[in-house]
């Protein structure tokens, strides 16, 4: 399977009303709030001039489409990963665009989208790094370093059981990538596209492991059974991939 950022049959179209009055689904009427942590390019990042303020990504372009075709402004509340599926939960937004993957265990606290994105893990380590070339090799007494929250934490943590003391995590991706650069870790797990770009950006390497790193499927949260929410984001979705639109963004924000 091929590894990176896999254009997958992403999903929605339009997408109408959503009533002030349904749980989850806005605290002001004419705005969508979209819960994310802006530290995850290309899927949602800061820049001078976003998309929407100062966010830009996939996700904010995706969202963006949404809150119009429900004819919201699409408002962008950014904050730590690991506490997305609580703001969503408790109504602080009205759904979470974040890069996240659709596990078992979070359906459990939240419902998601139709997937619209397909990835998988790779590990980011210095360009001239001839020691890691798979993931077991990170039990190595390797200095690991993950985004909490995110994939990589749960592998390394309960997949590869590397020792807690060579564990390094942190809220941002372009933190534990940049402790790599400097040459404090010898590898960092992240997710395909965003390891990718901080990579590239960094002067390092991105090392795969298809044995190892499962395909995961992105998707929109939302409050569990908001399903009004659910299926205009679904609609807007099915739209955007029957457009080609979703390709249109993987390529613009790969680049």
């Amino acid at each position: 399977m091929k590894k990176g950022l896999i254009k997958v049959s992403a999903i929605c179209a339009s997408a109408l009303i959503c009533a002030a009055a349904l749980t989850g689904c806005g605290n002001d009427g004419g705005k969508l709030v979209m819960g994310t942590n802006a530290a995850f390019p290309p899927f949602e990042f800061t820049t001078s001039e976003g998309l929407v303020g100062e966010f830009d990504g996939i996700d904010v372009a995706i969202a963006s489409e949404i809150a119009s075709d429900m004819g919201k402004e699409l408002e962008v509340a950014d904050m730590d990963f690991d506490g997305l599926i609580a703001a969503v939960s408790t109504g602080k937004v009205d759904m979470v665009a974040a890069g996240m993957t659709a596990t078992d265990g979070r359906r459990k606290n939240v419902d998601f989208s139709d997937t619209y994105f397909l990835a998988s893990q790779v590990m980011v380590v210095a360009a001239d790094n001839t020691d890691i070339t798979k993931a077991d090799d990170l039990k190595n007494d390797k200095k690991v370093g993950v985004v909490l929250g995110y994939t990589g934490d749960n592998i390394v943590t309960d997949d590869l059981q590397i020792p807690e003391d060579k564990i390094t995590r942190a809220n941002r991706g372009l933190d534990v990538v940049q402790e790599v650069k400097n040459g404090k870790l010898d590898a960092v797990v992240i997710d395909s596209a965003t390891g990718k770009a901080l990579a590239e950006k960094n002067g390092l390497k991105v090392v795969e492991d298809p044995d190892a790193f499962e395909t995961e499927e992105y998707a929109i949260a939302v409050k569990k059974g908001n399903t009004e929410l659910l299926d205009k984001i679904n609609a807007t979705l099915a739209e955007l991939k029957a457009s080609g639109k979703i390709d249109e963004l993987a390529v613009k924000y790969n680049q």
